[in-house]
């Protein structure tokens, strides 16, 4: 090899290895911007839901798309943003420093909700199905109401009815209620009797529609509805209290009641307890109500002394007082009735004349079976007096003859309707 061939090779092989750095250092550049891209593209690509499904009428914010709860993200301004239709809508989400364009479903499959309520009608007047209706409502805001299936109208009576909701995705819910198809309407309201005035103790509950009943001459199922927000259960005093039945032609009775609200000095228990002694001695298994009535009668005629009183505030106080003490007035002889009927299962409610300045009285009446009866107790000087099982018009009979003793208000104190 010549000279100047050696020089020659070794300025070549320098020039390569002065090259190779600057390879290795563009190469890590390369890589370098590789993974860089790389992250924000994975960041870019991870970040966000493309699409999100909420139901109808559900909230919706931008955070919802969000993969890492960690980010925070705004709908973009110009995203009109809403839940209350069904449908595709795109969306624009921001998430720093990126830009998204994504899509809300909003789905609904939520059938509607729906109330009916029984109808009365004649077959000159056949109602639609809307008019079943009580409450309907959908997200929505757009349902159709029709009958579930067809209908005769051909009889008379209570016929059942198909109430059928249906929204604008294709959603149902149905109903049944009862159309009552008569030849002609009724007028005759209902009827509240019963013990419309009672006496609670304070501070405990008390059941204000106990001893109510309604009568009407078509329903039999009318329930009674109690007004009851001015009595105060937590002070004593006199409230009045308001009773109202509505039949299903929309026929009322109203009727007013007096709550006494009183300190209680002897418990049920005291009082039930001292009852049932007297009963363990008189009533057996066998008898009926009626026997079980007479025979309290008797032991209440027998054992009871009159003697004058004026504490008529507390029936428990009453009772009591006569079961142990075995004398008392017309209040006594009512109380002690009241918890000795109660004790044996009879039915039983309480009446009081109409008070003047001067007089006041109480009794009972009671249903064996037979409809309601009077039950006085209380002895007069008219020996002939017997006030067991009495029934209406012979006590106003004899009340006519005697100074009205039993003028009580028929108002008030409808057994007798």
């Amino acid at each position: 090899m010549r000279k100047n061939d050696s020089v020659i090779g070794f300025k070549q092989n320098k020039r390569h290895s002065n090259r190779l750095p600057f390879l290795i250092g563009a190469l890590a550049i390369v890589l370098a911007c590789a993974g860089v891209g790389a992250y924000f593209y994975y960041d870019y690509s991870h970040r966000v839901y493309s699409t999100c499904v909420v139901e109808l009428g559900d909230e919706i914010s931008a955070s919802d798309y969000l993969k890492d709860v960690s980010k925070t993200a705004i709908f973009t301004p110009e995203t009109v943003v809403t839940t209350e239709h069904a449908g595709i809508y795109r969306v624009g989400i921001y998430s720093e420093p990126f830009t998204y364009d994504c899509t809300l479903e909003v789905d609904d499959t939520t059938a509607p909700e729906l109330t009916v309520k029984n109808l009365t009608r004649t077959k000159e007047e056949i109602p639609g199905a809307k008019e079943f209706v009580e409450s309907v409502s959908d997200a929505s805001g757009d349902v159709t109401v029709y009958f579930g299936e067809g209908i005769s109208f051909d009889s008379y009576g209570e016929i059942p009815v198909e109430i059928v909701a249906e929204d604008s995705s294709g959603n149902r819910t149905s109903a049944t209620a009862t159309l009552n198809l008569v030849e002609e309407y009724d007028i005759t309201p209902p009827v509240i009797e019963g013990q419309l005035d009672k006496v609670v103790y304070v501070g405990q509950s008390a059941s204000f529609k106990a001893g109510i009943e309604v009568k009407d001459n078509v329903d039999t199922d009318i329930e009674v509805q109690v007004d009851s927000s001015h009595v105060d259960i937590d002070t004593p005093g006199e409230y009045p209290i308001i009773y109202t039945a509505t039949d299903s032609m929309g026929n009322m009775d109203l009727a007013e009641g007096l709550i006494k609200v009183v300190e209680q000095t002897y418990s049920e228990e005291e009082v039930y307890a001292l009852a049932d002694e007297v009963l363990a001695k008189i009533i057996t298994p066998d008898m009926s109500d009626y026997d079980k009535a007479h025979a309290i009668y008797v032991w209440i005629q027998g054992n009871i002394g009159y003697s004058e009183s004026t504490d008529r505030d507390d029936w428990l106080r009453g009772a009591y007082d006569g079961l142990t003490k075995r004398h008392g007035d017309c209040y006594n002889y009512f109380s002690v009735g009241k918890a000795l009927l109660t004790r044996a299962g009879v039915k039983n409610a309480d009446i009081e004349i109409i008070p003047t300045a001067t007089r006041h009285h109480y009794w009972s009446v009671v249903d064996c079976g037979e409809g309601w009866r009077h039950f006085d107790c209380t002895p007069r000087t008219d020996k002939s007096f017997k006030g067991f099982y009495v029934t209406d018009e012979d006590l106003m009979a004899y009340s006519s003859q005697h100074y009205r003793s039993h003028n009580y208000d028929r108002e008030k104190y409808r057994y007798f309707e």
